[in-house]
């Protein structure tokens, strides 16, 4: 015979049973460990993790049209969007948990308190989301716009022309994608000189040789009638070009300023890059006004 205040457990079928007086009493939830609701919490976090990767691509995708394989990890935007994930289901998961006491505490044999289903507001995660999906809508600032004129226009032309390759070279030689792209633009007029027409020179570089082959370099009378300029087949070869003459001179030093561009700007200009007076001043009034620090994010 069991003792009339005897109260038992069982696990089968994940259900729990409790023998008090003549009657048993029956409830269909299974208290849970404090480990196992940590557990449940994660697998939720990860889900949408891996859901709004999904839309961040494909966002991404649509508004740049370049494969998010090929881009860098936004190591700030990923932080934030679990920062938002944690806040969505925070008042979830705060439930769960409080759920999880009251079972531990009601383990002496009573049944199992009815909980209440809690329902979040009709708006309130809609907006979350959008918050979320928003991170990766960030302007195109080298997209054309209403008001751009012609000049804007076709300097923005040249960015999109040339932003993958500037990001390619500054992956590989630690230059910062900015200061090269502005570099290009003032040393072509954004593509409209006869040196990159002609040469395919896009930054300049000078012909210092005194027994180059013939279609090596030509004259163009910058500076004086004896100035050469450097010929390259194609652009590609001339980003290279200057990428490798950074790099292996008097302006590797500068190697060590990182992204800084406004410090990448004078040191040029203070290491002899140009003639032009205020060359620094206006490499970095192109950057800011064109937002070309972006391509070193």
């Amino acid at each position: 015979m069991y003792n009339q205040q005897k109260s038992f457990d069982s696990d089968y079928g994940h259900a729990r049973y409790s023998r008090s007086g003549s009657g048993i009493a029956y409830s269909n939830h299974q208290p849970l460990s404090l480990g196992a609701m940590a557990v449940r919490v994660l697998r939720q976090l990860a889900l949408v993790i891996e859901r709004l990767f999904v839309v961040g691509k494909y966002q991404f995708y649509k508004k740049t049209a370049v494969a998010p394989s090929a881009m860098k990890v936004p190591v700030a935007k990923v932080a934030i969007l679990c920062a938002f994930a944690f806040f969505v289901f925070r008042k979830d998961a705060s439930l769960e948990m409080g759920m999880g006491a009251r079972q531990r505490a009601d383990m002496g044999g009573m049944p199992v308190a009815e909980t209440v289903a809690y329902e979040e507001p009709p708006t309130s995660k809609k907006s979350a989301w959008g918050g979320l999906t928003a991170i990766f809508e960030s302007k195109d600032y080298f997209a054309d716009e209403a008001g751009d004129d012609a000049e804007t226009k076709r300097v923005k032309s040249y960015i999109r022309r040339f932003k993958d390759l500037a990001i390619e070279e500054s992956e590989r030689y630690n230059i910062p994608a900015s200061v090269k792209m502005a570099q290009g633009i003032l040393e072509t007029n954004a593509g409209a000189s006869q040196l990159a027409k002609k040469n395919n020179n896009h930054f300049g570089v000078k012909c210092f040789s005194r027994t180059c082959s013939k279609g090596h370099c030509s004259n163009f009378g910058d500076d004086s009638h004896k100035d050469f300029f450097r010929k390259y087949g194609n652009s590609w070869e001339s980003w290279r070009a200057h990428s490798k003459m950074i790099v292996s001179g008097k302006y590797k030093t500068l190697l060590k300023y990182g992204d800084d561009y406004e410090k990448w700007a004078k040191g040029l200009k203070k290491l002899g890059y140009a003639t032009a007076k205020h060359y620094d001043n206006t490499l970095i009034e192109l950057i800011e006004k064109y937002h070309l620090d972006e391509l070193d994010k």
